[in-house]
């Protein structure tokens, strides 16, 4: 490999070609990640806000139970089990599904009693 005059390798005829597409794919490789990364950085705001809001609608949740407002609460819990499923990790849209279930039996129970 010899040096030019200007610091940058020459090389063969025959691997230059094979030199250039190295360097170019490496230079979109570099560029996808910057760009992946930026748009992960995007995505994972956007899912830790969803995260952030459901944490909040399951405290809301908690005080509709507390107050005995348990339709209520029933029809708060149907977006954040949605969202959970979609946007967050799905053991947090499993457990939501589970407990928007076990309402009916709760109500139906409830209405036993009068």
């Amino acid at each position: 490999m010899m040096a030019s005059a200007y610091g940058q390798a020459r090389y063969p005829p025959d691997v230059a070609g094979d030199i250039s597409t190295i360097k170019s794919l490496t230079l979109v490789a570099g560029i996808l990640a910057l760009v992946i990364g930026v748009i992960n950085i995007v995505w994972g705001a956007m899912l830790l806000t969803v995260d952030i809001w459901i944490f909040f609608e399951c405290r809301k949740i908690e005080k509709l139970l507390d107050e005995g407002r348990i339709r209520e609460a029933k029809d708060a819990t149907l977006v954040p089990l949605i969202l959970g499923f979609i946007l967050s990790w799905i053991v947090v849209g499993i457990l939501l599904l589970i407990t928007y279930v076990k309402y009916d039996s709760v109500i139906l129970r409830l209405e036993q009693y009068g």
